[in-house]
């Protein structure tokens, strides 16, 4: 049962960087071996946390630079059947997770960013802002 559901949550990782790399504003690479990661995804089971996803991220304080991203999603939430989560749901819980991951912040608007409900992917917004984030040209 354990390795179902690491399975299921390792597709939905999967299935939401193939859908941010598709938009063309941002690559991710996925590497077996966390020490040449800078982004690791997991996921916990805990009821005491009130969120199906979080993204714990390090920053040098001086640059504002990322150092490292811990991403997990709540397999307590997101495997129990009462609270409603499809797979889709899933894949759009670990896009907002990696969204998160390279700079994006919340949003009230249609959008993977949405504060709460995971009822979204990405939309073209959402590519805009992470193109706004990391333009070169100032």
């Amino acid at each position: 049962m354990i390795l179902r559901w690491i399975r299921f949550f390792k597709g939905a990782y999967s299935d939401a960087i193939n859908n941010l790399n598709q938009t063309g504003a941002f690559t991710f690479e996925i590497v077996n071996d966390s020490n040449q990661s800078d982004i690791v995804s997991t996921e916990v089971h805990n009821s005491s946390i009130p969120v199906v996803g979080e993204a714990e991220i390090k920053t040098n304080l001086l640059t504002g630079q990322f150092l490292s991203v811990t991403l997990r999603l709540n397999h307590y939430y997101l495997s129990n059947l009462s609270y409603g989560y499809s797979y889709e749901r899933v894949v759009h819980t670990a896009g907002h997770e990696l969204g998160h991951a390279i700079g994006l912040d919340h949003t009230n608007e249609i959008s993977v960013m949405q504060q709460v409900g995971s009822y979204y992917g990405i939309q073209l917004d959402d590519i805009k802002a992470v193109q706004e984030l990391y333009s070169t040209s100032y």
